[in-house]
């Protein structure tokens, strides 16, 4: 099978999907063509893919492939690039992305949706979840600016988004407040005296823009120089915090109403090199099973995360 991996090219996006130590293998086996700069980003460079039997080429080349895998999920001009019946492996978060459902139809392209990639106990065999809550915490004090150890950090939730945000805030002494769902009918009690407000909950996709646990008229009951993070980047008007819609990595805070808000659709960008080795150790396995499988015979678990 020809493989490409696609250049990330989001502003601000340094990753890269798969690294040269952990394509060698499906490089032996497959035809790779890595798109030119797609790790330098990362100081990895094309030499290094071309050492361990990748080729070097150019974007349209690359998405030309039977098989493109990247990071970020796809936009219109690099489905339009692909042929009809070829297969697009990267984050996709369908439920919430409707136009790219839409967009993947128009151009008939398969999609696996890394982010549905899951084991039988129903976790995500991808995923930098942990780290997603560490780094965005780290974000947020950085845009609140003052001390951590005085900080009162109020998070919404307890997965694992919401301990990556535990961690970061426990390890700088700021005190926290862990807020569950019963305490989101009785916002307005819990927001005065709070510094930082996390949301770290995937909101219910029936409530998603019709219910919200923070409006607009709440704002002025955070203290001054407040912040609200949201760790999941819903679309907009998806979020259950009304004035939210997500940020990127090269304009990552907004002021509404005074109070900053912060919803980066990439927190793991913020730690390139490690999230993408991250990544690429994740990624190997499931791409050397679809690679080595006809679409219609793959594994079940890999099957259950294809649209078509």
């Amino acid at each position: 099978m020809d493989i490409g991996i696609a250049r990330e090219n989001r502003p601000e996006e340094l990753r890269v999907i798969l690294r040269p130590e952990e394509l060698r293998d499906i490089a032996a086996s497959h035809s790779v063509i890595v798109e030119q700069g797609a790790g330098e980003g990362i100081g990895i460079k094309d030499s290094s893919y071309e050492d361990v039997g990748a080729r070097i080429a150019e974007k349209k080349e690359v998405y030309a492939c039977s098989l493109v895998v990247r990071l970020k999920e796809p936009q219109e001009e690099e489905l339009a690039l692909m042929k009809p019946g070829s297969v697009m492996f990267s984050m996709m978060h369908l439920p919430g992305n409707p136009h790219l459902r839409d967009l993947l139809k128009k151009y008939r392209i398969i999609a696996i949706a890394m982010d549905e990639v899951e084991n039988p106990l129903g976790e995500r065999e991808i995923e930098a979840l942990h780290q997603t809550g560490y780094l965005g915490m780290e974000k947020g004090f950085e845009l609140w600016g003052g001390k951590p150890s005085e900080c009162v950090v109020k998070i919404m939730g307890y997965g694992h988004l919401a301990y990556g945000a535990i961690q970061c805030a426990a390890r700088k002494f700021a005190r926290i407040i862990i807020l569950n769902k019963h305490d989101f009918k009785n916002m307005r009690e819990h927001i005065p005296g709070t510094d930082i407000l996390v949301n770290a909950i995937n909101w219910p996709m029936e409530k998603r823009g019709k219910e919200f646990i923070i409006t607009r008229d709440m704002l002025i009951l955070f203290k001054k120089g407040a912040i609200i993070l949201d760790l999941i980047s819903n679309p907009p008007g998806q979020s259950p915090i009304e004035t939210m819609h997500p940020t990127t990595l090269d304009n990552i805070s907004y002021l509404v109403d005074n109070i900053i808000h912060t919803s980066c659709w990439g927190w793991p960008g913020l730690d390139p090199v490690n999230i993408s080795k991250r990544y690429s150790l994740q990624v190997t396995p499931i791409l050397k099973e679809i690679a080595e499988t006809e679409i219609d015979n793959l594994p079940e678990y890999i099957r259950l995360a294809t649209h078509k």
